[in-house]
């Protein structure tokens, strides 16, 4: 720990109260006149100390009552100079007028300094002798407004300094809980993306597997050719699945990919010209899919191509998943300034009866095709500024849209 010299420490209240005591009795001790004085201003000692007592007890008190202080040391100062001493009690007035304009705002800061100016000319005048009045009062008005003047611009002073420095103080922790708050929400939007990474490649991949495994165990006594083909189809999609977790871990352990390594990181951020191979798949458990492509296929952002690809695998997953139906078709429509994504199946949903919709289903609500997926391709499309719609068609059967805007033009 670092030790700052004594001089240079910052004293707490209390030491800072018990300077002010100490200067306080130091007023008093050291504020004795002398005989001739006390014999001219016709005041017997006791009576000066008397008159003493209020100046040095605002002195020692000053901190803790600015206001008090200050008018309880120009009302003594008054007194004082009717008696003729005009000089030594305006040291009073002015440690006061210092503390005052310390502690308080601007303008009564400033009423202070003109009601002291003028106690402190009133007492001149009541102090000075009427011969000499004119030249008298003048140059000891002068004399002693100097050193008031100068206390009370001291206070003003270290007032603006330490509220400059309370104002940087400020800034730097609104500075901080910003970048606190910055952190947080990086971190929760880097969670959001890894559930959603995680959710994309493993549904669509333990969907597929678990009917490959269903049909393989239903044919393996029977058809056993068909029964090797459902388990090459989960060897394939299992090994798939294994490489994009492998990137994605890459990735999360901030490692950079190895040349070897390049065919996982493709598959790490796949897009939509990776269609085909989804269908594939998806085609192995049960669903055949009819892909359709409009427009001239062009590249894409690899946020909204990564997105897109996304959007149409979790939407087949659900197919599989929730329709009694072994058709689907998707679509992807290539427009001058953004891309449309449209899949929609003729099944049903678990919560109706075949070739019916199902009921108004709210889409991030429990039951039937919604739940995780649906809310993390409505974050996707949220996350690229498009837009994106899901539900039951009249006719029966699920269509999910999406539409993301790339920014271009024709």
């Amino acid at each position: 720990m670092h030790l700052r010299p004594p001089l240079t420490k910052r004293l707490t209240r209390v030491q800072l109260v018990g300077l002010d005591v100490a200067v306080g009795i130091a007023f008093l001790l050291w504020g004795r006149p002398t005989d001739a004085q006390l014999a001219g201003a016709g005041i017997p000692l006791p009576g000066w100390y008397a008159l003493l007592i209020p100046p040095a007890c605002a002195v020692a008190v000053r901190r803790l009552w600015p206001r008090p202080a200050l008018g309880v040391s120009l009302a003594a100062y008054a007194t004082m100079a009717a008696y003729g001493f005009v000089k030594f009690p305006s040291l009073a007035a002015a440690l006061c007028l210092y503390q005052f304009a310390l502690s308080q705002p601007r303008l009564r800061a400033v009423a202070g300094l003109v009601l002291t100016e003028a106690v402190l000319g009133v007492g001149i005048a009541m102090g000075s002798s009427p011969a000499r009045f004119d030249d008298e009062w003048a140059a000891m008005w002068s004399g002693q407004s100097a050193p008031i003047v100068a206390f009370w611009a001291a206070g003003m002073m270290i007032r603006s300094q330490r509220a400059y420095e309370a104002g940087l103080r400020a800034q730097e922790e609104r500075q901080a809980q910003a970048r606190i708050e910055e952190a947080q929400r990086t971190v929760i939007e880097e969670r959001l993306r890894i559930a959603r990474e995680l959710h994309d490649v493993m549904a669509h991949s333990m969907s597929v597997i678990a009917v490959q495994a269903g049909v393989g165990r239903h044919v393996i006594t029977g058809h056993p050719d068909e029964a090797a083909k459902a388990l090459t189809a989960i060897e394939t999609v299992s090994r798939t699945a294994l490489r994009e977790m492998r990137a994605l871990l890459d990735v999360l352990r901030e490692e950079p990919p190895a040349a070897d390594a390049a065919a996982a990181s493709d598959l790490a951020r796949p897009g939509l010209s990776d269609l085909p191979f989804l269908i594939e798949q998806t085609g192995r458990a049960g669903l055949q899919v009819e892909l359709r492509i409009r427009g001239a296929a062009r590249q894409l952002p690899p946020s909204i191509d990564l997105a897109g690809y996304r959007i149409v695998q979790e939407a087949l997953t659900n197919s599989v998943k929730h329709a009694a139906t072994a058709r689907a078709r998707a679509q992807v429509s290539y427009h001058p300034d953004g891309i449309e994504i449209e899949v929609t199946d003729e099944g049903r949903d678990r919560t109706g009866p075949p070739g019916r919709p199902g009921p108004a289903v709210a889409p991030d609500s429990p039951g039937g095709r919604v739940g995780h997926g649906l809310i993390g391709m409505r974050e996707r499309v949220a996350l690229s500024g498009g837009d994106f719609a899901a539900g039951h068609l009249p006719l029966g059967g699920f269509r999910v849209w999406a539409r993301f805007p790339t920014g271009e033009s024709a």
